[in-house]
C-alpha cells in the first residue's frame, strides 16, 4: 500500500509530442486524482493498435501520456467512485490514452487514472501481466456486440478471433450461449476453438471464406464483430452475413468503415472504446460529444465481465506475451507491433512485481 504522502510530485512515462512522436519524460506530473477516478501504482501495461494508430494522428500542442490498458494497486480514490475501491486493492482497467486536452489520462506511467467504472478488481487467481491484457477487449466486445445488438445474439461472427480483443470477444460469445465463427489462421484454429469458438474459417481465402461461413450458418448469420477493419474483413463479413431482409444484418468495426462497406442491405457502423467513457470520443479531429448512454451500459457490462473474471469463466493466460524493459520497452514493443509481428495475444510490460 502506497501512503499518499509518498506519492511523488513526477515520474517516469512514455509520452506523445506531435504526430508519430514518443518519447520517455521522467518529469511528467503524477496525475491528480479527480473525481469518479482512482489513482493507482501501475504495475503492467499492455499494448494495442490503437496505440500506434492514435500516435499516428496526435496533433496536440503538449506532451499526452500513451496507453490504455493497465493492472496497478490503488493509490487514491476519488470522490463518486461507484465502487468499493481502498488503497491497496489490486484493480485493472481502461484509460484514455492521449486524449486531447488531457495530458495525464494515458496508462504508460509509474502510476495512472482510472475512471471507477471502467475498471474491475483483479482476483488473486490472476496475475498482474493477465490483468493488464482485458481492459481493451471487453470494452470493445460488450460495446460492438452487446450494446448495438439491443437483445439476443443467436450467432456472431468474430472476424479476428487471434487477435488480443478477438481472444476476449470469443470467451464471452460463448459464455452468452452464441454459436461461435471466427477468422483466422490455420495455425490459430486449436487456440480459438479452446476459446470458445464452434467454428474457425481461413482468412487468407478472401473469395471462398465468406461464402463457406455464411453456408455453415445455412444463410443465417446476423451479427458480425469486426476485430481487424483493414485489408478483405468487410468483404469477407459482408459475404458471410445472412441475405433475408434488407437492414437485418449487423456489422460493427473497430475503426471508421466510412462508405465503403460492401452491402447496402446491412446495417454497418463502427464503435469507439473511448465513448464508454461518456466524456466525448476522440480518433481524429476534434472530440465528438459525450455519451452518458455508452457509460451507463459499459458500467453495467464491466460489473458482469468483473464477476465472470472472479468465476475463472475468462481466461487471460493465452493472450500474454511479456517483454523486458519496463516503460522503457514499451517504444520498441510498438515497433514490433506496428510491423504486423504480434498475434494470438498482448504484448505486456511489467514494471514492478
Amino acid at each position: 500500500m502506497t501512503d499518499a504522502l509518498e506519492i511523488p510530485e513526477t515520474m517516469l512515462a512514455v509520452r506523445a509530442r506531435g504526430p508519430g512522436q514518443l518519447y520517455l519524460d521522467p518529469t511528467t506530473p503524477v496525475p491528480a486524482v479527480r473525481s469518479g477516478y482512482l489513482l493507482i501504482r501501475v504495475m503492467s501495461v499492455a499494448l494495442n493498435p490503437s496505440d500506434y494508430k492514435r500516435l499516428a494522428v496526435f496533433g496536440e500542442g503538449t506532451p499526452h501520456t500513451m496507453g490504455c490498458d493497465v493492472a496497478g494497486r490503488v493509490v487514491l480514490c476519488g470522490e463518486d467512485v461507484n465502487q468499493d475501491y481502498r488503497p491497496g486493492d489490486r484493480v485493472a482497467g481502461l484509460c484514455y490514452g492521449m486524449k486531447p486536452g488531457d495530458p495525464s489520462s494515458g496508462a504508460f506511467g509509474q502510476y495512472a487514472l482510472l475512471k471507477g467504472a471502467l475498471s474491475m478488481r483483479v482476483p488473486e487467481h490472476v496475475s498482474d501481466a493477465e490483468a493488464a491484457t482485458i481492459a481493451v477487449g471487453v470494452n470493445f466486445a460488450g460495446q460492438g456486440t452487446y450494446l448495438l445488438a439491443r437483445g439476443p445474439v443467436p450467432s456472431v461472427l468474430i472476424y479476428g478471433g487471434a487477435t488480443a480483443t478477438g481472444m476476449i470477444a470469443l470467451q464471452l460469445a460463448r459464455l452468452s450461449g452464441c454459436r461461435v465463427l471466427t477468422t483466422c489462421s490455420p495455425r490459430n484454429f486449436q487456440l480459438v476453438k479452446a476459446l470458445g469458438a464452434h467454428e474457425a474459417f481461413d482468412y487468407h481465402d478472401a473469395t471462398g471464406c465468406g461464402p463457406a461461413i455464411r453456408a455453415a450458418t445455412g444463410d443465417g448469420l446476423l451479427y458480425a464483430l469486426d476485430c481487424v477493419t483493414v485489408g478483405d474483413s468487410q468483404r469477407i463479413c459482408a459475404d458471410a452475413l445472412t441475405a433475408r431482409g434488407s437492414g437485418v444484418a449487423k456489422y460493427t468495426a473497430s475503426l471508421p468503415d466510412g462508405d465503403s462497406f460492401p452491402r447496402l442491405d446491412v446495417q454497418h457502423g463502427w464503435t469507439s472504446g473511448y465513448s464508454a467513457f461518456g466524456e466525448g470520443t476522440h480518433l481524429a479531429g476534434p472530440l465528438g460529444e459525450a455519451n452518458a448512454a455508452d457509460l451507463e451500459f459499459a458500467a453495467r457490462f464491466w460489473k458482469l465481465a468483473a464477476e465472470l473474471l472472479r468465476q475463472d469463466r475468462i481466461r487471460l493466460g493465452s493472450l500474454v506475451h511479456l517483454r523486458d524493459g519496463g516503460l522503457q520497452g514499451v517504444p520498441e514493443g510498438l515497433s514490433e507491433l506496428r510491423s504486423g509481428r504480434v498475434s494470438a495475444g498482448k504484448l505486456v510490460y511489467v514494471l514492478q512485481k
